[in-house]
């Protein structure tokens, strides 16, 4: 029997992601942010400090798999607000920061899709094939 596998919401995927890549929930205490972690809080501050050096590695593959896997959960959840934290709060800035061009290999369908999306607002345009 398949374990049925969450949705990710606005609400949940905070919990989701860490749950998925302890990693992250790891790297994201080492800040010390106290409360509740918000969505746009613990990404901007996990692409930094966590997603662009792990882009950029050469290592540790798995890893790099399941953050990418959890990246197309959220590119296909029906939640906009997951849809444009991705977009926004993460591809926004590795477009700036060549971790997007660098991560488009790995990514899946629907999360190209998001990224391809989120590059058209950029100046100067990046163009993701």
């Amino acid at each position: 029997m398949m374990d049925r596998v969450e949705h990710v919401n606005y609400r949940n995927m905070i919990t989701l992601l860490f749950q998925t890549v302890p990693e992250a929930k790891i790297a994201y205490k080492l800040w010390e942010m106290p409360g509740e972690p918000l969505p746009y809080i613990v990404f901007s501050f996990l692409e930094e400090s966590f997603f662009t050096p792990l882009v950029n590695s050469a290592t540790d593959d798995e890893l790099k798999g399941r953050v990418f896997r959890f990246f197309e959960r959220m590119a296909a959840s029906s939640d906009a607000k997951v849809v444009d934290l991705l977009a926004i709060g993460l591809f926004e800035a590795w477009a700036t920061n060549g971790a997007l061009v660098a991560s488009f290999e790995q990514m899946g369908p629907q999360t190209k899709a998001v990224a391809r999306k989120a590059v058209k607002s950029i100046k100067p345009r990046i163009f993701l094939d």
